[in-house]
């Protein structure tokens, strides 16, 4: 799964490609993800707007935190990097 993640003026898109049935799981990164994402503050961002296209082995999401507060984007990579890729990767224990 590639994944890229981008600032377009006040919103932050969510490109993924590769994705091939884990539509789900990325969205519930994403949720797990909103306390994280908003200027560091421990807090879930108030009336974020989320808009998500999903295809066969695609996904494009858009997010726009409400109420004044922004998104941001390095903040979203990392924690789903980390979500996605990091935990799935579990090592293996030594023998």
């Amino acid at each position: 799964m590639l994944m890229r993640v981008s600032e377009h003026g006040d919103e932050v898109h969510v490109e993924l490609t590769g994705v091939a049935g884990r539509q789900q799981r990325v969205l519930q990164a994403l949720n797990e993800c909103q306390c994280a994402v908003a200027g560091n503050r421990p807090t879930a961002v108030p009336n974020p707007q989320v808009s998500v296209r999903a295809g066969s082995n695609d996904m494009h999401i858009r997010l726009k935190a409400g109420n004044g507060m922004r998104y941001e984007a390095t903040a979203i990579y990392r924690c789903l990097r980390r979500a996605l890729f990091e935990t799935a990767a579990t090592p293996v224990e030594a023998r």
